[in-house]
Parts: C-alpha cells; sequence; structure tokens
C-alpha cells in the first residue's frame, strides 16, 4: 500500500530508519504533486497526455521515489508508459542533463505504479 503525504503538511521529504528492500514502499513518505499543476519545464515530462516516453538507456523504474526502493524494471530509449499526472519528490539524483533534480514521475507499470526520473522522459 502506498502512503501520501499531502505537500502542505509535509516540508522537508524524508525517510525515517532504513526499510528493508520488501518495506520500502510501504515505510516511506513523499510528496505527491499534481504535474498538471508543477512548473517543471517543457523540455520534462509533465504528463500533459497521459503517456510519456524514456530518452534514457537503463531508466530504473522503482515502487517508490528513493534510490534504495526496490527497482521494478529498467527503461530502454524509446518505451513508452502511461503516465498518472502525478510525480513525486523524492531522492535527488543527476541524470539526461539535469544535477541535483528531485521529480519523480509516478508511471503505470503492470498493473501497478512506479516512479522513475521525471528529466529522463517526454511527453507523447
Amino acid at each position: 500500500m502506498r502512503r501520501f503525504v499531502p505537500a502542505f503538511l509535509l516540508a522537508f521529504v524524508f525517510v525515517v530508519g532504513a526499510p528493508s528492500a520488501a518495506s520500502a514502499a510501504d515505510s516511506a513518505s513523499f510528496t505527491r504533486v499534481s504535474a498538471a499543476t508543477s512548473d517543471v519545464g517543457a523540455t520534462i515530462a509533465n504528463c500533459t497526455t497521459g503517456r510519456v516516453e524514456s530518452i534514457a538507456t537503463n531508466l530504473p523504474i522503482r515502487v517508490a521515489p528513493f534510490h534504495d526502493a526496490p527497482l521494478i524494471t529498467t527503461a530502454q530509449v524509446g518505451y513508452q508508459y502511461n503516465c498518472s499526472g502525478w510525480y513525486a519528490l523524492g531522492d535527488r539524483y543527476t541524470a539526461c542533463g539535469t544535477s541535483n533534480a528531485n521529480g519523480w514521475l509516478e508511471i503505470a507499470f503492470s498493473n501497478q505504479y512506479g516512479y522513475t526520473y521525471m528529466t529522463c522522459l517526454k511527453d507523447v
């Protein structure tokens, strides 16, 4: 079960303790924001069409927006996914030409949701 904390209640993103790989998604708290109302730049996927495409090789898709969350799979360049219209503020990363980013787009994958780097996706 995924748990979300509204943005107005959570000023900082944090994980209490060190969850095991099996329970990382259940015990993690993170901010979830509507991509439709975000001020994310046009070069990054905002899920405006409901579908996104990977622009990266070996793009990790995880059960939560954290580097230590269990890996669902990795996307390759050109792979397309449905997106939910939400993104999470999670662990910081440097990928696809952007440094110190923390936006992870929520995508639908195999009857579940996964999270991956917003900077490595484009709307299609």
